[in-house]
């Protein structure tokens, strides 16, 4: 789960709370990647995070694309986001998740920098186009930088010309049941190797919470983001049936021995150190 709260309050800490019981009553383990205004205002709750089992991980300092930060204000604000996580938990973080999946071309000099915090990981890099973000020609199986930071990328599927990361967010929400499958399938056949996974946010199970207008979204994005939440939980339970399901850092080891390097064409070069 992405723990952050789009809307302010406490609703993010009800909604995570129905996540941990349902991965309780599973007899299954995730990895949470914790927004840092989160860590800071509900230090309490990531320790029930990582009280339960779970992997506790950071979801950036600030909720916004990488690219709109120059990399030495970003190499400040995630060192701050690592060692309130340390402080908060006991044992600093090896993960990382960008707002948006936003490691993008333009971004790719993050790699560096996470890395010289020493992150072990990160699961941000969307190989396919998206109107957020995304990074068509992207590695689909984990891949590692030239820094040696194992990427998980994002799981996509194609539906006729697009790629889409099915499993999680508002597509897990909005695809139909059988659609889900089907492009399971496709996933599988596609990527032999790969690593799947899926991923939601708090607000995706909120059937409570009033309309939220996001900048970020639009009307549309933001009235597509509030509708259709009833099923978030159940197709959780459904995918959790059958499946062990445990943290990324439990599986680095096995994601590890099967990376290659990944040398982009055309991204921006690493920020250089200060």
């Amino acid at each position: 789960m992405d723990v952050e709260d789009h809307a302010g309050g406490q609703r993010a800490a009800a909604q995570t709370g129905r996540l941990l019981d349902l991965l309780e009553a599973a007899g299954a383990q995730g990895t949470f990647f914790v927004e840092d205004a989160v860590v800071a205002a509900d230090p309490a709750l990531v320790r029930v995070i990582a009280a339960r089992g779970h992997e506790v991980a950071s979801h950036g300092h600030r909720h916004c694309p990488i690219a709109e930060e120059a990399p030495a204000s970003f190499r400040a604000g995630m060192a701050t986001a690592r060692d309130r996580l340390a402080d908060v938990t006991g044992q600093a973080p090896m993960g990382y998740r960008a707002p948006y999946f936003s490691l993008t071309p333009q971004a790719a000099w993050a790699s560096d920098v996470l890395a010289g915090l020493g992150f072990s990981y990160s699961s941000s890099v969307l190989p396919a186009w998206n109107p957020l973000a995304g990074w068509p020609g992207a590695p689909r199986r984990p891949f590692l930088w030239a820094s040696g930071l194992l990427e998980l990328p994002v799981p996509v599927a194609r539906v006729g010309p697009l790629r889409l990361p099915f499993l999680g967010g508002m597509y897990l929400r909005w695809l139909p049941p059988w659609r889900l499958r089907w492009m399971a399938g496709r996933w599988a056949a596609e990527e032999v190797d790969g690593a799947l996974w899926s991923y939601c946010h708090p607000y995706d199970l909120d059937r409570e919470q009033a309309l939220v207008h996001r900048r970020d979204a639009g009307a549309f994005g933001s009235l597509m983001l509030w509708l259709n939440r009833g099923p978030t939980l159940p197709r959780l339970q459904g995918l959790l049936e059958g499946r062990r399901s445990v943290t990324f850092a439990e599986r680095l080891p096995a994601l590890r021995r099967g990376a290659v390097t990944w040398l982009p064409a055309g991204a921006l070069q690493p920020a250089p150190a200060e």
